[in-house]
């Protein structure tokens, strides 16, 4: 099992986090910790993915690793399937999470999730072949 996770709200002019985003933060790493056990956090090499896998590894006790195929320029052909994904949370940005889970779709058979619904972030177990939001989507979403 392992997670990709938008960054939190940021600041436009220096991309670090507003201050909602780190609330935000601290309520997904929340749901994270039940969703786990997670032993590494991956994060792509700007500000506001390094501010919001900072504070989720505070939260959840694990080390953050600073990874460039993740980020916007990034060359994911190695992760896609990823080959060590469990325990991992990967942060990363709206167009690379759309990428990793329309491939995580097809090969589960299943629909991708709407580009609206993927800032909630996912876990996905490829034994059990699920993929499902780490933030309960309203019902009116499902």
């Amino acid at each position: 099992m392992f997670a990709l996770i938008r960054h939190a709200g940021y600041h436009l002019g220096n991309g670090s986090l507003t201050s909602d985003g780190a609330t935000d933060v601290n309520a997904l790493g929340e749901l994270l910790r039940n969703a786990g056990p997670w032993t590494e956090l991956r994060c792509s090499p700007s500000t506001r993915t390094r501010e919001t896998a900072n504070i989720l590894s505070i939260m959840l006790g694990v080390p953050v690793t600073e990874d460039d195929r993740i980020g916007m320029d990034g060359d994911l052909s190695d992760l896609l399937p990823p080959t060590e994904p469990h325990g991992i949370i990967f942060v990363s940005h709206l167009p690379v999470l759309s990428r990793w889970l329309r491939a995580w779709s097809r090969i589960f058979g299943q629909d991708e999730p709407p580009i609206t619904e993927i800032a909630c972030g996912y876990v996905i177990d490829p034994e059990g072949r699920t993929i499902r939001p780490v933030v309960p989507l309203p019902k009116s979403s499902k």
